[in-house]
């Protein structure tokens, strides 16, 4: 059956199949009685037995209140923290998991499977205004097809210890790498990082996926550029771009000593310790840990301003989490039914109070963000909307991460050029996806 005969779910096939007990849908969804639920699987990295991640307990607060209005409909959380399940079940062509959160970065991956629901009909059938979001749906497509609705954006931002830069005499944050390069002497002394850089081969869907995504993405990409080509599989970036990245990332290390070879084997998880004991003075890091860091670091020592960039006010590569439908269920309906629900202004609200920076525009006239404690959420929410522009990732994105931290570690251990920089990862890229 076509992708098209799929989406042609009428209105009254929807509302009777999660409604009456006994009908049938278009897609096959058939309930014996109002007692016997559809149970929906959701795949998602929150974990709802976490009670100490305010994200876990939003998602679960969420959940309650679709099974609530939906009572034909059951949610059963499938947790799976790296995404692995996610996309064997998308190769393999399983039924289950019935809804995946996808971050944007795996999103090439999952289509090339072509196991994920086009969801571009569903959207103007069931009238979703489409520019109600941060970024415009149109700008999330993967090849031209929408396959998923955005929940949350991310966007790098540059956090930094208070105490270390007033000891510097550091009054106004780097807007540039070049103003981060000139306050290396000044931060990078004694057993204190200036601006830690994390090229370490860990954490994340593999390879150095913090360094690409706090930095490399957003360079190689500029303001106009691609990442990848449309399908994910070819490199969409400049040669020269790369140049530039490489050059300023080399005279960070070398030139400025704003960082120093420790951060080579820092993950995520390393700069984030880091930046709690006061050894990192300041790193581009995710919005999504600076709550967590907040509470951890004494006498209110941390603060936040936008990531550098090689320009003042340059664009950064913005990714978050995608709901999209196994293309293999037989429940689409009622998976439709929940991924509309948990993108929608109202579920939003809930998940803003979270702490995520929510994708509805529309959610952001709640009462919760004009309290003090929703400050931080508008100030990301004006970054994305300002600085942010999502990208294409690549189809082995995990690979490229491998393959670019490593070339960038060779270059800082072994004093090589940027130039070859941009042929190992050419040539290493381009074998590796001959074998992909």
């Amino acid at each position: 059956m076509s992708d098209k005969k799929h989406l042609k779910l009428s209105r009254r096939s929807v509302v009777a199949g999660l409604a009456t007990a006994g009908a049938a849908t278009t897609l096959g969804l058939r309930q014996s009685s109002a007692q016997s639920a559809t149970e929906v699987s959701y795949n998602s990295f929150l974990d709802p037995a976490n009670a100490n991640d305010p994200r876990s307990a939003a998602q679960s607060r969420m959940i309650e209140a679709f099974e609530k209005a939906n009572p034909s409909i059951k949610i059963k959380v499938v947790v799976d923290p790296a995404g692995a399940n996610g996309i064997r079940a998308a190769r393999t062509k399983s039924g289950s998991p019935d809804v995946i959160r996808v971050s944007n970065f795996q999103l090439a991956e999952f289509a090339a499977t072509g196991s994920i629901l086009p969801l571009d009909e569903l959207v103007v059938r069931d009238k979703i205004d489409a520019n109600d979001w941060l970024i415009p749906l149109e700008q999330t497509k993967v090849n031209g097809r929408l396959l998923g609705l955005q929940q949350d954006y991310r966007i790098p931002i540059l956090i930094y210890r208070k105490s270390r830069f007033a000891d510097a005499q550091v009054t106004t944050p780097p807007r540039t790498y070049d103003e981060v390069g000139a306050l290396g002497a000044r931060l990078t002394k004694n057993n204190t990082i200036g601006y830690a850089i994390p090229i370490g081969l860990t954490g994340g869907i593999g390879g150095a996926q913090a360094f690409v995504e706090f930095i490399l993405s957003s360079i190689v990409a500029g303001n106009t550029d691609p990442f990848f080509a449309p399908d994910g599989r070819n490199i969409g970036f400049s040669d020269e771009r790369l140049l530039l990245a490489a050059t300023a990332v080399r005279d960070l290390f070398g030139k400025y000593k704003a960082s120093t070879p420790v951060t080579l084997q820092f993950g995520y998880n390393e700069l984030q310790d880091g930046l709690r004991a006061g050894t990192v003075a300041s790193a581009s890091f995710g919005l999504y840990r600076y709550k967590g860091l907040e509470r951890q670091v004494a006498d209110n020592d941390l603060a936040w301003a936008a990531a550098p960039s090689m320009s003042p006010a340059d664009k950064h590569a913005v990714y978050g989490f995608q709901l999209s439908i196994n293309a293999n269920s037989p429940r689409k309906d009622a998976a439709w039914e929940f991924v509309k629900y948990m993108t929608s202004p109202a579920a939003q609200m809930i998940a803003a109070r979270g702490g995520e920076v929510v994708a509805r525009a529309s959610a952001y006239d709640d009462a919760y963000f004009v309290s003090p404690e929703a400050a931080d959420q508008q100030g990301w929410k004006q970054l994305v909307q300002q600085r942010g522009r999502v990208v294409t990732y690549s189809v082995i994105q995990s690979t490229f991460n491998q393959i670019a931290g490593e070339a960038f570690q060779r270059m800082i251990l072994r004093s090589g050029t940027p130039e070859s920089v941009v042929t190992e990862i050419k040539t290493r890229y381009a074998e590796a996806l001959a074998k992909a």
